[in-house]
């Protein structure tokens, strides 16, 4: 295992982690409070993520949300006996505004320490595309994502975004978009919700019934050269995501799962209450 495709892995999880507590609200069967749909504060949900039954990652999701916009934050660390042996520290931003149930991203940008070396990636937005700023270090053994096939895609926190604002506005967590994280393209489509129990494996502490949304990514460009995965990667991949309504906070992603196609199954597990700042 190899902490870059398990950061890549855990991109997939960013679009249903900060799900906030306006979220399904005709599905729970009762209107949430006016002050959890109008709330604009930061949440911060904190998560366990584990693969092949080990705790590998500690992820961090802060965002905020207003009519007119977004800023999401996600930073991942290496946990439990992965911190002994191996140094992660990833932080992500976006920001960007609301457009008739749409997104308008304006900027991303993702830095830290992994695979032995300091990497970044920043894109600024322009025309209804992504443009990469900055890439280093570069990744030559791998094929550039065509410029053609880049109208309307954007960045994974600006996704979740997306589907954050499509929850608001239907119940539903039925939604698509076109995924490019200045090195792979990816569509991913998500439906739901459907009422299902939480699953109890991996130290779940927030358990019973709930509401789960089931999304699939699949990469369409940007593939390793030469690459003896090839056929796993084009693959669909498929992941669900389970919600409760936690007092205080409103209905939250309480567990997430989902399908890496060189890692396997990974999880995710919400660890506490998430904090809600004014």
């Amino acid at each position: 295992m190899t902490f870059n495709s398990l950061g890549r892995g855990l991109a997939a999880t960013a679009l249903v982690l900060g799900f906030s507590g306006q979220s399904f609200a005709a599905d729970v069967g009762e209107a949430m409070p006016a002050r959890a749909a109008a709330n604009s504060g930061q949440t911060t949900a904190v998560y366990r993520v584990y693969n092949h039954g080990l705790h590998v990652v500690d992820a961090t999701a802060d965002y905020t949300l207003t009519e007119l916009g977004y800023g999401i934050r996600t930073t991942l660390h290496a946990g439990g006996l992965m911190s002994w042996f191996m140094r992660m520290d990833i932080q992500s931003m976006a920001q960007g505004h609301f457009d008739h149930y749409w997104v308008q991203p304006v900027s991303y940008e993702s830095t830290g320490f992994s695979r032995g070396k300091h990497r970044s990636i920043v894109l600024h937005y322009a025309d209804n595309m992504p443009h990469v700023v900055t890439l280093d270090p570069k990744e030559s053994d791998r094929e550039a994502v065509p410029e053609a096939q880049l109208g309307h895609a954007m960045d994974t926190l600006s996704a979740m975004a997306l589907l954050l604002e499509n929850v608001r506005q239907t119940g539903k967590c039925d939604g698509n978009a076109q995924v490019f994280d200045g090195l792979r393209l990816s569509a991913m489509t998500s439906h739901g919700p459907f009422k299902a129990d939480v699953p109890g494996s991996f130290g779940q502490k927030f358990k019973g019934p709930a509401l789960r949304c089931d999304f699939v990514g699949q990469q369409e460009a940007g593939f390793i050269k030469d690459s003896s995965h090839l056929e796993v990667m084009k693959a669909p991949h498929p992941g669900a995501a389970w919600f409760q309504d936690i007092p205080g906070v409103g209905l939250t992603a309480v567990r997430v799962e989902f399908e890496h196609p060189k890692l396997g199954q990974m999880t995710a597990v919400l660890d506490h209450v998430p904090a809600v700042q004014p």
